[in-house]
């Protein structure tokens, strides 16, 4: 069956060394997201071994409607956006290119590369029940127990792939996580618990100490993000499944 989703949200990460609040870069950052505001977490100092330690601090510019966050941690920097469009490549694309800029700049100022790069988004099926669980049966367990057929979707899986990134051959995780939220909804005046199936794909590098990753391959890898993400929906859900 063919895809029946909205893109609930969409994340693209890079794991670099932490990078301080400075306005002189965040003023840079303005430029590919204007209007964003900053917004930095104040930790207190800490006594380590009888040693005052002063901790990173953590900091984000949003959107005005929350709808989009560029975060900076101790180990890696999200761009995280919330969606909500039907399902379709082209948003992808679009946050990748925006990934691109974001992270080139990062790179730049940081003058220094990432050890992983990621990009996972998040998928939200609004076909029919009964047609899921279908795909949930003939997929992942088509046995019965007791007569009775699998009735939940709570399930990981992870792939491990060699794709060749800015002339390099780079092992990919690709995972994905199947799964349901209950939301609260009113329905005719009543308030009525409803069940949406959720599907969170994380399509990263593989961990290794030795990875290194500069700008043009930062950059490369955001290229073919739609095509690692569309290729593996299309392995999940196709017009043949």
């Amino acid at each position: 069956m063919k895809p029946i989703f909205m893109i609930e949200g969409l994340r693209g990460s890079l794991f670099i060394p932490p990078i301080p609040f400075n306005w002189s870069f965040v003023n840079n950052l303005f430029e590919i997201l204007p209007g964003f505001i900053p917004s930095v977490n104040q930790s207190s100092p800490q006594l380590i071994n009888g040693i005052v330690v002063e901790p990173f601090n953590e900091w984000l510019i949003f959107s005005p409607d929350n709808k989009s966050r560029l975060i900076f941690q101790q180990q890696k920097v999200d761009y995280i956006i919330k969606s909500g469009d039907d399902y379709s490549p082209q948003t992808i694309i679009d946050f990748s290119e925006k990934c691109k800029a974001l992270f080139e700049k990062i790179i730049d100022y940081s003058n220094q590369q990432s050890s992983r790069i990621a990009i996972a988004p998040t998928y939200k099926w609004v076909g029919t029940k009964d047609l899921f669980m279908d795909f949930v049966k003939k997929t992942f367990n088509n046995h019965l127990f007791e007569g009775s057929p699998i009735d939940n979707c709570d399930f990981s899986q992870v792939y491990r792939v060699v794709e060749n990134i800015n002339e390099l051959d780079i092992k990919l995780n690709y995972l994905s996580k199947f799964y349901v939220v209950n939301s609260l909804n009113i329905v005719n005046g009543v308030n009525t618990i409803q069940e949406s199936f959720m599907i969170d794909f994380d399509i990263n590098t593989f961990v290794d100490p030795n990875n290194s990753f500069d700008k043009a391959t930062v950059i490369d890898f955001f290229s073919k993000a739609e095509s690692f993400c569309t290729k593996f929906m299309d392995f999940y859900f196709n017009e043949k499944s």
